[in-house]
C-alpha cells in the first residue's frame, strides 16, 4: 500500500498507512456508517477523515470504537494553537466538572461548546493522551487518572494546607468529639473546601464536602469571606441572586446587605447554625493574603453540642487560628516575592 492512496467509502476516506511487514486492515459498512480498525500493533494510529455529514449519536457505536482508538493512542503532539484554542481545550475539561453530567462523547461535546467535530476530537485526543479524561466504555470519557495524580499533589504539596494541618489539629483538640476543621479557599466567585481535619466524623445533612463549590451567602465559611470581599464585588453578586441573600439572613436589600457584611466585619469570627442542614453550626475566621481575603479556617460542630457557653469559648481559638494562618501566608508571600 502506498502513504497516498486514498479511497472515498460513503463519504468517508480511508488513509492507507505503510507499516513495513505489518499490516492494518480497515473494514467499512457502508450502510450504517460502521468502521472498525484492526491493528495489528497498537501504536499505529490511523488517519480517519471525515468527508461531509454529520454524524448522529445513534448511528456512531462503530465510529465511536474507531475514535476512540484514535484518542487513546498517543500520536505526535498537536502544533500549538492561539490563546482562544487553549480556552477550547479548558473549557472541555470543565465539562467534565459539572454536577450534572460525568461522561461526555466527542459529538455531544462539540454540540455543547458549540464546536465543529474535528476540532473536539483534537481536543480529547490531548487529554486523554495526557491522562485527565480515559474512556470508560467506548466513544464516552470521563476524568482521568491524572486528575487523582495533581489532587494528590494539592494535598501533599500545597504550602497553605501543609500550613493549616497543626493549626486545625489544634483547634479539634479544643473542641467536642464530633467536631471537623475545615479549610476553604475563594474560588471563583464561590467558596470551596480544601483539605478537612476531623477525629470522629458524624453525619451531617449538607457539608462543606472537599471539593464541592458552595455560595458565598451560605454557611459560615462561606460569609467570613463575603465578608471581607470588595463592595463592588459583593454588589454585583447579589444582584444577580437577592433572594438567597435574603434567604441566609444578609438581608433584603442593598443597604441591609452593606448592614450585615459591616457587622461581620466587625465580629473575630462569623458563627451560623442551620445554614448548611439542621445538623450542624459552624465557627470560622478568615484568612488573609497581606490585605486580600483569599480562604478561611472553620470549626464545625454538632448542633445538638453548640451551645452559647461552648461556642463563646471556642470562637477565639478559631479567632486565633484565622491570625495564625493569615501570618504563614503573608509570610511565604515575602518569601516567593
Amino acid at each position: 500500500m502506498h502513504a497516498d492512496s486514498w479511497q472515498a467509502v460513503q463519504g468517508w476516506f480511508l488513509l492507507f498507512l505503510p507499516l513495513n511487514d505489518n499490516c492494518a486492515f480497515f473494514v467499512a459498512c457502508q450502510q450504517n456508517y460502521f468502521i472498525r480498525i484492526i491493528l495489528s500493533y497498537p501504536e499505529v494510529t490511523p488517519l480517519l477523515v471525515h468527508s461531509g455529514f454529520s454524524l448522529q449519536k445513534q448511528r456512531e457505536k462503530g465510529l465511536a470504537v474507531s475514535r476512540q482508538q484514535q484518542i487513546d493512542v498517543p500520536g505526535k503532539p498537536l502544533e500549538e494553537g492561539k490563546g482562544s484554542s487553549h480556552d477550547r481545550l479548558m473549557r472541555l475539561l470543565e465539562l467534565f466538572s459539572s454536577d450534572g453530567k460525568n461522561d461526555w462523547s466527542v459529538d455531544e461535546a462539540a454540540v455543547e461548546l458549540g464546536l465543529s467535530a474535528s476540532h473536539t476530537y483534537r481536543y480529547f485526543r490531548t487529554l486523554s493522551g495526557a491522562g485527565y479524561i480515559s474512556a470508560f466504555t467506548p466513544g464516552r470519557y470521563v476524568l482521568g487518572p491524572a486528575i487523582i495524580a495533581l489532587d494528590r499533589k494539592m494535598r501533599t504539596g500545597d504550602p497553605m494546607i501543609q500550613a493549616a494541618r497543626a493549626v486545625m489539629n489544634e483547634m479539634l483538640s479544643s473542641g467536642p468529639d464530633g467536631c471537623t476543621a475545615i479549610l476553604c479557599r475563594y474560588y471563583r466567585e464561590q467558596v470551596m473546601c480544601v483539605h478537612e481535619e476531623f477525629k470522629t466524623r458524624f453525619a451531617q445533612e449538607i457539608s462543606y464536602e472537599r471539593g464541592l463549590p458552595r455560595p458565598l451567602y451560605q454557611g459560615a465559611a462561606s460569609k467570613a469571606i463575603l465578608a471581607h470581599l470588595p463592595l463592588r464585588q459583593v454588589k454585583a453578586y447579589y444582584e444577580d441572586v437577592p433572594a438567597e441573600f435574603q434567604r441566609f439572613h444578609l438581608g433584603s436589600n442593598w443597604t441591609e446587605v452593606k448592614q450585615a457584611l459591616r457587622r461581620l466585619r466587625s465580629q473575630q469570627v462569623v458563627m451560623t447554625a442551620g445554614d448548611l442542614g439542621h445538623s450542624a453550626a459552624g465557627i470560622s475566621a478568615p484568612i488573609f493574603d497581606d490585605k486580600r481575603v483569599i480562604g478561611s479556617i472553620s470549626l464545625v460542630i454538632p448542633v445538638a453540642a453548640a451551645s452559647d457557653q461552648l461556642k463563646d469559648r471556642l470562637a477565639p481559638v478559631v479567632a486565633a487560628a484565622g491570625h495564625t494562618m493569615s501570618r504563614a501566608m503573608a509570610e511565604l508571600a515575602a518569601h516567593s516575592a
